[in-house]
């Protein structure tokens, strides 16, 4: 398996995708019911390769992927052949950049007080683009980011004379 098993809720809620996947794939509607009566490690198997191909193309689409702690946010960018990571981190101890309402300061940085640190960098991939994705958001914890979010970053970037 590349990825993970879909939920249940997951397939429920991709039941006729999953249904088109079982006729590309020669399986009826009443051989999929003998088969899960009869031979369980097949149908594992099945929703295995449908959790990948699903996976696969959800994880290909994200554009932007986001991690935050209460001092630091980092945008990532993932683009076709790298990854672009603009971040911020801030002194201000009235400021938890993990609470939404805090990320105005993207939009007026100028209301901070203490020290603001801007970076930004680039990176390849180490895997394939959709598997790193995956490993961002499953092992490092990032969550799904806005395009608005990482360019307003990269304009607070270019604003900090680099």
């Amino acid at each position: 398996m590349r990825f993970r098993r879909l939920t249940t809720e997951e397939l429920e809620s991709l039941e006729e995708d999953f249904i088109q996947f079982l006729a590309s794939n020669q399986i009826t509607a009443d051989e999929w019911v003998a088969l899960k009566e009869k031979n369980a490690e097949r149908v594992h198997e099945l929703i295995e390769l449908f959790s990948d191909i699903v996976l696969e193309k959800v994880f290909s689409n994200i554009e932007c992927l986001q991690h935050r702690t209460k001092d630091t946010i980092r945008v990532f960018y993932c683009q076709a052949d790298k990854i672009t990571m603009t971040g911020l981190q801030i002194t201000d101890p009235s400021k938890d950049l993990t609470n939404p309402e805090h990320l105005a300061i993207l939009a007026n940085p100028e209301t901070l007080t203490g020290s603001v640190k801007v970076f930004q960098m680039d990176k390849a991939y180490e895997k394939e683009r959709p598997d790193e994705v995956f490993s961002m958001m499953y092992k490092d914890g990032c969550q799904t980011a806005s395009k608005s979010m990482f360019d307003a970053l990269v304009k607070m970037y270019a604003a900090s004379n680099h």
